[in-house]
């Protein structure tokens, strides 16, 4: 069975490239820093606190919270509400998040 996952996608579940906190762990930038400035960009950060994914985040909190409340396990993002995880993954662009000097820009 062949699995297509999207690579913004694969990155949340694994939890391994292109965050801040990542490319620090091997050294290859300096700062965990979100631009967001609050907090250090983690996966964890990007989906329950970035500011700069506010707008992402409304829709797969108002979907959710039909069912449960927010904020919800992440394995039950991916069991239960897999189709608008992958949205809101597929709506971060992580290359702009690396390197914008601007504290919210369009992602």
């Amino acid at each position: 069975m062949k699995l297509r996952l999207p690579p913004n996608l694969t990155v949340m579940l694994t939890a391994h490239g292109k965050t801040k906190a990542y490319l620090h762990r091997f050294k290859i930038i300096q700062s965990t820093e979100c631009i967001c400035k609050q907090g250090d960009q983690t996966m964890d950060h990007l989906i329950y606190d970035c500011e700069i994914l506010d707008k992402e985040s409304e829709k797969l909190i108002a979907y959710t919270s039909r069912e449960e409340d927010w904020p919800v396990w992440k394995c039950e993002l991916v069991k239960k509400y897999l189709k608008q995880f992958t949205t809101f993954a597929n709506s971060i662009d992580f290359e702009k998040a690396k390197t914008s000097k601007n504290r919210k820009p369009p992602l």
